[in-house]
């Protein structure tokens, strides 16, 4: 079976370095799915769920945006601003972050670029919320190697 060779990486880390069967990915234009063989692509990346799926295991992260790039020979490489696990999130801290942006969004006299920083917050909180919800019922990996905890 052909794989793809994928790279995830924030400006502090490479959060997954992993051999995929498929990946899929929220851009600008709309949620995209990358199988091998894929022809070159540059996408810009918006706050959502990127799913990485092996033969054996499925990852989902919460990407608050960056780019895509695929490359000849299936080979992806993902530079996103953030990312993190859905296990990662923290549930609290992001409803925390929610509730500041809806706020600040009521407030009368905010300026255009202050109104737009707080949308993409706001559209952050969201989506960490959306992934967080959805994937609470899975169990937490020890290690990279497919090993689950409860």
């Amino acid at each position: 079976m052909n794989k793809l060779y994928f790279q995830l990486v924030t400006p502090e880390k490479k959060v997954l370095s992993q051999e995929l069967v498929s990946l899929s990915c929220p851009t600008k234009l709309g949620q995209i799915t990358i199988l091998p063989g894929h022809i070159p692509l540059v996408a810009t990346l918006v706050p959502g769920e990127l799913h990485a799926k092996t033969e054996n295991d499925d990852f989902y992260l919460h990407v608050s945006g960056g780019f895509l790039e695929v490359q000849k020979g299936s080979k992806i490489i993902v530079l996103a601003d953030a990312a993190e696990h859905d296990f990662e999130i923290d549930i609290k801290r992001a409803e925390e972050a929610k509730l500041r942006a809806e706020k600040a969004l009521k407030e009368q006299k905010i300026s255009e670029e202050e109104y737009a920083q707080v949308s993409a917050s706001l559209e952050k909180s969201l989506s960490r919320l959306n992934i967080k919800r959805k994937h609470a019922h899975r169990k937490v990996p020890i290690t990279g190697g497919g090993v689950f905890k409860e």
